[in-house]
């Protein structure tokens, strides 16, 4: 019985898939293994960051409790827009809930919202304030931001100003991002400082990691390639760079997919994308290229071609 050609790749394919198949399970199962837990933490991580509820406030007697409640997280910008909640203790409202007089607000440094007033006869309803966030948003998704607010808050009753005592903190629950060393102060009379540092949580730097790791195995296979077809060992064809320059467009996107939306020039494009889109380049040039001298000595030689 005379074997064809295609019957003799057949029986080596399926003698290579004999032969590594216990290479196979194990790898197979160290990338489940790897990417279950990586979901795992990354779901986790994500609801417990907004799942977080505001706690019960005990303002001081006569006095108020400040909680500044961060919206967002604007890294390019460096800013924190908060909305901020003022919790009167029972001896400044009536009844109804409503102020007995007016409060004044001050917090400091601010870019929008610097003084806040809530005027007597209504409701302390929520008002909005910019503050400043201090930070290096190109060591993402490493980077963290600073804040630190002074808060003041004075009773206007009768043309006179006078200090309440208080009590000033940061309620953190922002998608993608969890609070560290945050702190709350409580005064008798003068001015307190609310601070937290802000950083990406787990989920975020998780999913940020794994995708620079694959960059860089897609990497490593586009140079394993190079190798292999530009000696000889493989089948050269236009499909191999075909799929190379496809791969190094596909990178492109993928880079605007990372959570978060770092800016170019981070330190993930210095030292994993720029060189992986350099290497895969590379790639495509040397394959390419061997492609047509090769194509060049078989005109040259053609008794080696048959």
């Amino acid at each position: 019985m005379t074997i064809t050609p295609e019957r003799a790749v057949d029986e080596g394919s399926a003698g290579f898939f004999r032969r590594n198949r216990v290479r196979r399970l194990v790898v197979g199962a160290v990338m489940t293994a790897v990417l279950v837990a990586a979901y795992i933490f990354g779901i986790q991580s994500y609801a417990t960051g907004i799942g977080q509820t505001l706690p019960a406030q005990s303002p001081p007697a006569a006095g108020a409790s400040v909680v500044i409640v961060p919206e967002r997280v604007s890294p390019e910008d460096q800013e924190l827009p908060a909305q901020v909640l003022v919790f009167p203790s029972a001896d400044l409202v009536d009844s109804a809930g409503l102020l007995t007089q007016s409060l004044e607000v001050r917090i400091e440094p601010a870019i929008e919202g610097q003084l806040l007033t809530f005027p007597a006869g209504e409701p302390a309803a929520p008002q909005r304030v910019v503050l400043p966030a201090a930070g290096v948003v190109q060591q993402y998704p490493f980077d963290s931001y600073a804040i630190a607010a002074d808060v003041r808050v004075h009773s206007l009753y009768a043309d006179a100003s006078t200090a309440l005592p208080i009590e000033a903190s940061v309620f953190f629950r922002v998608p993608g991002w969890s609070d560290r060393d945050a702190a709350s102060a409580l005064s008798t009379g003068e001015g307190v400082t609310a601070s937290a540092t802000l950083v990406r949580d787990g989920s975020t730097r998780s999913i940020a990691l794994l995708l620079l790791l694959l960059m860089l195995i897609l990497a490593i296979l586009a140079i394993a390639v190079t190798g292999s077809a530009t000696r000889g060992r493989m089948r050269l064809e236009l499909s191999v760079a075909s799929w190379m320059t496809a791969l190094l467009f596909a990178l492109i996107p993928l880079r605007g997919f990372f959570p978060g939306s770092p800016p170019l020039g981070s330190w993930i494009d210095v030292l994993v994308f720029f060189w992986v889109e350099l290497i895969l380049m590379l790639s495509v040039a040397a394959v390419v290229t061997t492609i047509l001298l090769r194509a060049n000595d078989a005109r040259h030689h053609p008794e080696e071609s048959t």
